[in-house]
């Protein structure tokens, strides 16, 4: 009743009711709620509302709300502050709806701290920058459909159809964003299947880049002539070939992720092809012995003694988290430092000397010795293709069937990556000299 009853003077004046809570009545007869406070050694009044609004028991409950907050080291005027910006935001997004720019740049902030490198964060750019924002990059996402995206991909399917399926696929991840968020409701059109279905793009099959690859009966050659350098990064190159995964895993692989003693390498699911933007499970490496003959002689660089096999599980142990193949500078090696090695091969290689190179004469990649790896198994282990697929960790082409299908297969990729190590330490075989044929007497 106080409360109520308090009468207006010449100036504004302020009546306590116990817990910081003020009434301040003004000249005009309007009463206000304030919950005094102190913050960081200042006074703070936070209005609490007109007493035509709010009763004293609201005001109170306001307060221990407003307590809440302050014990949490926050300053509840801030919190509140924040809040309303919260709020006017979702009202301004309800009036505009989103645009494809404004999801794809939501979904670039969410994600890329969980993708493997700076990298991959610039390619998304790049590619959203360049080809997709200035086609669809101010439509609605909810309005997105098939026109949209045929149109955008179209000026480079052909012309440059590696960039045109990974826009198709980054394109795809932000609908499918948006769908998640509840910003659109209608099928995705940039889905593979889906565009497949619309036949308004060419078949370019076949016309996507291949990496030059060497011929799968010359790789134990070409390892023999790799031993001959020194380094980590030639170490790093042969543990490559003999895993038959990408270079970026080899490059970035973390002695954490290595079990001795299961003889198992486990490559977290962000760390793979397109984990960044998709939820991989990981991928799991069974360790042949040639592979982990490459590990000890790893160890062997960094700390000078080489361990034997039986003992390199506590020497990984050691090594906690840090990288298996480093520069001298103990970071990991670049993209190009591979394909370093085989280039100071064709280039040091003796006059009349077969250089590295493909069927086609290309000097061969170092992701070419994956096709290297998958032709050897479609000429010698036919049966293991499935095995092999799986070795390269490459995404079926029925995705439905890939969903329900869990199993890596571990089990039979296990003596099949034993053999290939065992194909690949072959001794090349030597090189038949034709012996003079002897002059006949007379």
């Amino acid at each position: 009743m106080e409360a109520q009853n308090a009468e207006p003077r010449e100036k504004a004046y302020r009546l306590s009711f116990g817990h910081g809570l003020l009434l301040e009545v003004q000249p005009s007869g309007a009463k206000t709620w304030l919950y005094r406070y102190q913050h960081n050694g200042k006074r703070r009044d936070m209005g609490l509302g007109p007493l035509s609004e709010v009763s004293i028991s609201a005001a109170r409950k306001a307060i221990k709300a407003a307590q809440a907050i302050r014990e949490t080291g926050a300053d509840p005027i801030s919190a509140r502050r924040a809040d309303q910006r919260e709020v006017a935001q979702k009202v301004e997004e309800a009036a505009a709806p989103l645009t494809f720019r404004d999801v794809a740049e939501k979904l670039v902030a969410a994600q890329s701290p969980g993708w493997s490198s700076e990298k991959t964060t610039a390619s998304w750019r790049l590619t959203l920058d360049r080809h997709a924002y200035p086609a669809i990059g101010d439509v609605p996402v909810a309005e997105i459909a098939s026109e949209h995206v045929v149109r955008t991909l179209s000026a480079i399917w052909t012309a440059q159809p590696a960039t045109a399926r990974k826009l198709q696929r980054r394109i795809s991840a932000v609908l499918d964003y948006a769908t998640a968020h509840g910003l659109r409701t209608a099928p995705n059109p940039a889905a593979g299947r889906v565009l497949r279905l619309t036949q308004a793009l060419p078949n370019v099959k076949g016309k996507g880049k291949r990496w030059a690859s060497l011929p799968w009966q010359k790789v134990p050659a070409f390892l023999a002539a790799l031993d001959k350098q020194t380094g980590m990064a030639p170490l790093a190159l042969r543990f490559a070939v003999l895993t038959a995964v990408r270079s970026n895993e080899v490059r970035q692989a973390h002695w954490s992720e290595i079990d001795v003693g299961n003889a198992l390498w486990t490559i977290p699911g962000h760390r793979m092809k397109g984990g960044g933007a998709k939820d991989l499970p990981p991928h799991r490496v069974p360790l042949s012995r040639a592979m982990l003959e490459i590990l000890c002689r790893a160890v062997a660089m960094r700390t000078g003694e080489v361990p034997t096999i039986a003992q390199l599980g506590a020497v990984a142990a050691l090594q906690g988290d840090a990288l298996i193949f480093t520069n001298p500078k103990g970071e990991a090696f670049s993209d190009a430092a591979l394909g370093a090695c085989i280039k100071r091969l064709n280039e040091g290689a003796k006059p009349g000397a077969e250089p590295w190179r493909d069927v086609d004469g290309r000097p061969v990649t170092a992701h070419g010795f994956r096709r290297s790896f998958r032709t050897w198994v479609d000429d010698e282990h036919p049966t293991e293709r499935a095995a092999a697929e799986r070795a390269l960790a490459h995404e079926g082409n029925d995705k439905v069937e890939e969903a329900y299908r869990g199993s890596d297969l571990l089990p039979r990729r296990r003596p099949l990556m034993e053999a290939w190590g065992e194909f690949c330490s072959k001794p090349p075989a030597p090189v038949k000299r034709l012996r003079p044929v002897a002059k006949s007497a007379g």
